[in-house]
C-alpha cells in the first residue's frame, strides 16, 4: 500500500470516529424531525437537510437506509446527493443496492456512484466498513438462525416453541456479552460478503444449500402456517416458484435475529432488555417495535398468550401491519402516533405521504425486514 493510500485510510478512519454524541435516541429524534418537515404539506426542505446532516455528522454510526433516503431526497431537490451516497459506503452501501431504486436506473446516478466506489477513496471507505464487522459474531448468528429456521419448518409449532427456551438463553447470553447483532455490529445483509472477507463461514447460501431439503421448497407445495396465539391456520401458496431461506440483500439492514424474534410468541418475556440496545445504536426503534407488532398476535378469542405489559398487538403498526386488519387490534391513529413518538418513529401520515411520494417519482423509502424501516 502506497503512503498516499495509508494517509487516505487513516484520514477516513479519523473522520468516522470524530463524532461526539453516543446516545442514539438523539440520532433518531433528528431523523424523525427531518422526515416530518420534509414530507409535511408546508415542507421545509432546508431545515430537513439540516436535521439529516446533524444526525449523520454527530454520530459515529449511521443507519444506511437513512443515508439512502436523504440521498434520494437530495436528488429530487437537486442537492448534493453524492455526499450521502459516499458516506453510505462506510455503512455497507454497494453499487448493487442502487438497483432497487427505480428512478436511478435510467440516469447516471448508478455510474457516478460506481466510479466513486471503485476509486481509491471509495475502496478505503469500503475497507473501513468491512473492518467494523464482527465476523465471528456474524458466523454464529447465521448458524443460530439456520438451525432455528430448519426446525421451525419441520416441527409442530408447540414443539418449536419448547426449543425456543434453550435458544433464547443462548441468544440472550450473546447479546448481553456482545450487544444486539444489528448492522452496527455485524453489517447489513450481503450474500457476497464472504468473498470480500475471504471467510467461507459467512457463505450463507452455501449453508442453506447443504440443508436444501429443509430450507428450500416450491411454493405451490409449501404450507404456510399463520399462527394466532395457540391457534395455527395453514395456508397454501399457489404460486410455482422454488425459494430458499435467504439473506435480504435489498433491505439495507441485518435480517437476523429479527427473523427469529418476530415469530416468537412473547419476545419481551426474555428480551425486554434489548430496549437498552437502542441508545447504543445496536437496535433501531422500528426494529424493536416491529418485533412486538409481529409477535404479539391474539388467539381466536382475541386474547394474548402472554402479559405484554404496556405493549399489545400492532400498537405501533410497523411494516405491513397497517393493512393487516384481520390480525391486528389497532389503537386510534392519534394514540398510535403518540406511542410512536415516544420511540421517535414518524407518524402514520408521514409514512403514507412518503410511500406515495416514492411511488410517484420512482424512489424507494421502504427498507428493512418486511419493510419495517417504512
Amino acid at each position: 500500500m502506497t503512503i498516499s493510500l495509508v494517509i487516505l485510510f487513516v484520514t477516513i478512519k479519523l473522520q468516522f470516529h470524530a463524532q461526539t454524541d453516543t446516545n442514539y435516541w438523539h440520532y433518531h429524534e433528528l431523523i424523525y424531525k427531518a422526515e416530518c418537515v420534509m414530507f409535511d404539506s408546508n415542507k421545509n426542505v432546508e431545515q430537513g437537510f439540516q436535521y439529516y446532516d446533524q444526525a449523520f455528522n454527530n454520530f459515529e454510526f449511521n443507519y444506511l437506509h437513512d443515508l439512502v433516503n436523504a440521498a434520494q431526497l437530495a436528488h429530487y431537490y437537486h442537492r448534493d446527493y453524492m455526499k450521502y451516497l459516499k458516506k453510505a459506503v462506510g455503512y455497507g452501501l454497494h453499487p448493487a443496492n442502487l438497483n432497487f431504486i427505480p428512478v436511478w436506473q435510467e440516469q447516471t446516478v448508478v455510474q457516478e456512484f460506481l466510479d466513486y466506489f471503485q476509486s481509491a477513496e471509495g475502496q478505503a471507505v469500503r475497507k473501513q466498513y468491512l473492518s467494523t464487522i464482527n465476523q465471528d459474531y456474524l458466523a454464529w448468528l447465521y448458524q443460530f438462525s439456520l438451525t432455528a429456521e430448519k426446525i421451525r419448518r419441520k416441527t409442530p409449532f408447540a414443539e418449536y416453541c419448547q426449543r425456543c427456551v434453550l435458544w433464547d438463553k443462548e441468544l440472550v447470553q450473546k447479546i448481553k456479552e456482545l450487544g444486539y447483532p444489528g448492522a452496527k455490529q455485524v453489517g447489513i445483509d450481503d450474500s457476497l460478503l464472504y468473498k470480500e472477507l475471504q471467510n467461507e463461514n459467512l457463505n450463507f447460501n452455501y449453508w442453506v444449500q447443504i440443508s436444501a431439503d429443509s430450507l428450500c421448497a416450491t411454493l405451490d407445495t409449501l404450507p404456510m402456517p399463520m399462527v394466532f396465539g395457540t391457534d395455527t391456520i395453514w395456508m397454501r401458496i399457489v404460486e410455482s416458484e422454488y425459494v430458499c431461506f435467504e439473506l435480504d440483500d435489498d433491505c439495507l439492514s441485518q435480517k437476523f435475529p429479527i427473523a427469529y424474534l418476530r415469530i416468537h410468541k412473547c419476545p419481551l418475556r426474555n428480551f425486554a432488555f434489548i430496549y437498552g440496545e437502542i441508545a447504543k445504536g445496536n437496535l433501531h426503534p422500528r426494529e424493536f417495535a416491529y418485533i412486538i407488532d409481529e409477535s404479539h398476535t391474539p388467539n381466536s378469542a382475541g386474547e394474548l398468550d402472554c402479559d405484554c405489559g404496556q405493549y399489545a398487538n400492532c400498537f405501533f403498526r410497523i411494516g405491513n401491519g397497517d393493512q393487516d386488519v384481520l390480525t391486528c387490534h389497532f389503537l386510534p391513529e392519534d394514540e398510535t402516533d403518540a406511542l410512536r413518538k415516544q420511540y421517535w418513529i414518524v407518524p402514520l401520515w408521514v409514512e403514507r405521504v412518503k410511500t406515495k411520494f416514492g411511488e410517484e417519482h420512482g424512489y424507494r423509502f421502504n427498507w428493512g425486514n418486511h419493510n419495517c424501516y417504512k
